[in-house]
């Protein structure tokens, strides 16, 4: 299902996404960040696709503590799959081969035009959902804390992400196109939060540039 494109990308969440959080851009940056976000707008084709099932439908065993938790009293899940097209690949595969500075720019940016798509996509899916009497959770992706990337896989199979929105998961797990992402969100008929992944079980605990900074890939500003 295509998706209508946010009019505007979050600028303080990109900074904070290449590193420069809270940081007031001077005049040229302000204009790369002005050339980035018009291309990425102009580019972009944001479609979803999603599915409620049971909690059983999708085999969730052996799937960390932290997705567990995160679940836990929820007896339905919604599952979600959200593209940007492969249009906005192949836009920032020529940055990259011309304005290496553009590109490192756009990219961060469109990480945050994806997370905006699907939080406008969560925001709709809440509604109804409370009109219902039922809860969410917030998001949970494969690859967060200690969830392996493999649930990718079933989370595509169950919501026919290749048909719905043209997303594909590749031999090694990851999306294609590359500025995708799956989820999983839990439903209740009661009030429910999830439970956020701490840094003690993420994949790239090691290698964080947040954490080596004081702070984590989910403080806001």
């Amino acid at each position: 299902m295509v998706r209508s494109t946010p009019p505007s990308i979050d600028r303080a969440t990109a900074l904070r996404y290449m590193g420069a959080a809270g940081w007031e851009p001077d005049a040229a940056s302000a204009a790369l960040l002005d050339r980035a976000e018009e291309r990425l707008l102009q580019t972009a084709t944001p479609r979803a696709v999603w599915r409620i099932l049971p909690r059983t439908a999708v085999s969730l065993e052996n799937r960390g503590r932290d997705l567990a938790r995160h679940l836990q009293s929820c007896d339905r899940i919604l599952l979600m799959a959200a593209t940007l097209g492969s249009e906005v690949d192949t836009l920032l595969r020529r940055m990259e081969l011309t304005d290496i500075a553009l590109a490192a720019t756009a990219d961060a940016m469109a990480s945050v035009l994806l997370e905006q798509v699907c939080d406008a996509l969560e925001e709709e899916l809440r509604a109804q959902l409370r009109a219902e009497g039922l809860y969410l959770t917030g998001r949970f992706a494969p690859g967060y804390g200690d969830c392996p990337l493999e649930l990718n896989e079933e989370i595509s199979l169950a919501v026919d992400s290749v048909r719905g929105c043209g997303l594909a998961v590749t031999a090694e797990h990851l999306l294609v196109p590359r500025k995708s992402t799956t989820a999983l969100l839990g439903i209740a008929d009661h009030p429910v939060t999830g439970a956020m992944a701490g840094c003690g079980t993420c994949h790239l605990r090691e290698t964080c540039a947040f954490r080596k900074k004081g702070t984590t890939c989910f403080a806001r500003n």
